[in-house]
């Protein structure tokens, strides 16, 4: 795998990560609180989730599995003075932490991090939000049931089941919180119902029992800081890109989100970067020149994540490029999209 693929896949599932503080069972009684959840609706419930997420002040430690990975993550998030506060803390493997003052976020990490690679390189606005699940913003490609009552983290918790309605997405299995609708646990399942992801929270203090101290960065001996925004900002960017190349098959539901023209930070080197979502699924196309030496294509899966590489040539004997998709799709659906690509400008 080159330079370039290993940072492609390293920044979508770096985000993925950083996205789940920074939007961020048993058989259920037929209760009548659960009777009462019924007479709403399910997508009522998923705006007030959203909603939950930005507005309310939690300090909750979760674990995160994704494929053969179990990692567990403190996250702590706050509003003070008018500014989103928020601190995500790994609690196994590297020593690392995320904090964001408002739209300025710093990875405080140690020397040989790999995410060390990703200074200046993540690009802004639009990119570096879009991996939040947006589930406020679900489409009609989707249905939504209640499924029962469960309990999480010691808190009652309505099921809330997201099913695609084609093969070419995955589907939810959401616990929501029944007093503040914040999401207590998530799953992602493929269309064979097994889980790719999960996420839950295995405690959780909320409103007047977080202490605000708990947003500030612990700091650590050796540790070196890489900054980022997440406001617009066009410093690493070719100027007034015009994109070369597009997509020439989607599944139903998914459109173009944001795209760009990269340079790589060693090489400089121009990737042209797409984004496409269906507001709740999202994958990234990145295309650049062939590498000379260690690319090839190749299909990966780890968990949720595919990543595709394919080599395209246009009809004109134009030199090689390599396509790099990376995102949470079936397969054949990512397979399908990273062959349809094609220039689109000379």
């Amino acid at each position: 795998m080159s330079q370039s693929q290993r940072l492609s896949v390293a920044l979508f599932v770096s985000a993925v990560v950083c996205s789940v503080g920074f939007s961020v069972g048993a058989n259920a009684a037929q209760g009548a609180a659960a009777q009462g959840a019924r007479q709403e609706d399910p997508y009522a419930w998923l705006m007030q989730m959203h909603r939950a997420f930005s507005e309310l002040d939690y300090d909750g430690v979760f674990s995160f599995y994704g494929g053969d990975d179990l990692a567990s993550l403190r996250v702590v998030h706050m509003e003070l003075n008018g500014v989103q506060r928020e601190r995500l803390v790994h609690l196994n493997g590297a020593p690392r932490e995320i904090v964001r003052n408002g739209d300025e976020v710093a990875c405080i990490l140690m020397p040989g991090d790999d995410l060390l690679a990703l200074e200046g390189s993540i690009p802004a606005g639009p990119f570096a939000r879009a991996f939040v699940r947006r589930y406020d913003q679900i489409s009609d490609h989707y249905g939504l049931s209640f499924v029962g009552e469960d309990r999480v983290a010691g808190r009652a918790a309505m099921r809330i089941a997201v099913s695609p309605h084609d093969s070419d997405r995955f589907g939810y299995r959401l616990w929501l919180d029944k007093q503040t609708r914040l999401l207590l646990r998530s799953e992602l399942i493929d269309g064979d119902g097994r889980r790719l992801e999960i996420f839950q929270f295995n405690q959780l203090s909320l409103g007047d029992d977080v202490d605000a101290r708990a947003v500030e960065p612990s700091g650590r001996d050796g540790s070196l800081v890489s900054h980022l925004t997440l406001a617009q900002d066009q410093s690493m960017a070719v100027a007034k890109p015009a994109m070369r190349w597009g997509v020439g098959w989607l599944p139903a539901g998914f459109s173009m989100a944001a795209a760009d023209v990269r340079r790589t930070p060693s090489e400089l080197k121009p990737v042209d970067t797409m984004m496409y979502s269906d507001g709740l699924a999202a994958f990234s196309v990145f295309v650049e020149d062939m590498p000379p030496k260690g690319a090839a294509s190749m299909v990966s899966r780890k968990g949720a994540t595919v990543a595709v590489t394919q080599v395209v040539a246009d009809d004109q004997d134009d030199p090689r490029h390599l396509v790099t998709l990376v995102g949470e799709l079936p397969t054949p659906t990512a397979q399908r999209i990273a062959q349809s690509i094609r220039r689109t400008q000379p």
